[in-house]
């Protein structure tokens, strides 16, 4: 009996295999290997002549540890140090920023409740800790923070996903429109409030040059009065966006052009 019923598991297992084979052959389903790829190297450069450079570094957990950053003008360059710290969970806790050629620096400590979700922060300049007011609408995921700096009171709208929607800056509203067609430069990143939130504060006259670290393919980028389309796409063979301009609905406003490189894990 125990024989008989060998033989029929290995019939069952053959025919199994055999169908699984043609099947195979019909759709003739090409094998896709899995590649992990983040940004290195994105590089700006503005139809007026400004450049800006940020070059990236990560840890095993595809975590950003480093941005580099370098500005180029008329005027000559100025470079930019960034150093981001984790807790033992994975949490963004600390991101501090050198300007060394101003003598500056910048502190951001991020703090968390118990479901993960940002419950303050400490913005601190040359030493001295800004007063700030932070709270957190966790129904519409909307971070805000007000205080006496120039650039208060800021707010950031996420999705599910971590990706920004929505970012305010006083009485500035800035959109993001995405496709779901295809992927963004981010797309691979440990996406974390505490890094566009920071990246907000810090640079609040330009946040869209570094992606928003949006893993969604953006469309545009509207603010009150005028608005970018993300146009010119250029994908790589993996495919990475691996080239775009920004054009404004002003053509006054000049278009930027961006390049990236990417690394792989």
């Amino acid at each position: 009996m125990k024989k008989l019923l060998a033989k029929i598991i290995t019939m069952l297992l053959a025919t199994i295999l055999l169908v699984a084979c043609n099947k195979g052959k019909d759709n003739l389903t090409p094998v896709v290997t899995s590649k992990t790829f983040v940004p290195k190297v994105i590089t700006l450069v503005y139809s007026y002549g400004r450049t800006a450079v940020y070059t990236m570094d990560y840890n095993d957990l595809l975590q950003l540890k480093t941005i580099d950053i370098l500005y180029k003008t008329d005027d000559g360059e100025n470079k930019l140090q960034t150093k981001i710290g984790y807790d033992e969970t994975g949490l963004m806790t600390t991101i501090n920023i050198e300007d060394a050629n101003n003598e500056l620096n910048y502190a951001t400590t991020f703090y968390y409740d118990l479901n993960n979700d940002i419950s303050d922060l400490e913005f601190v300049i040359e030493g001295v800790i800004q007063e700030t007011n932070f709270q957190y609408d966790p129904n519409n995921r909307i971070y805000a923070v007000d205080g006496e700096l120039g650039n208060f009171p800021m707010g950031w709208r996420f999705d599910e996903d971590n990706n920004l929607t929505e970012m305010s800056v006083t009485s500035n509203l800035f959109m993001l429109t995405s496709s779901e067609s295809e992927k963004g430069v981010f797309q691979h990143l440990d996406l974390q409030p505490a890094l566009t939130i920071w990246y907000g504060l810090l640079f609040y006259l330009s946040p869209y040059e570094l992606y928003f670290f949006n893993q969604k393919d953006l469309d545009r980028f509207k603010a009150t009065e005028f608005y970018y389309d993300y146009e010119e796409k250029v994908r790589d063979e993996n495919g990475n966006l691996i080239a775009f301009k920004m054009v404004p609905d002003n053509p006054l406003a000049g278009t930027i052009s961006y390049t990236i490189s990417y690394k792989e894990y």
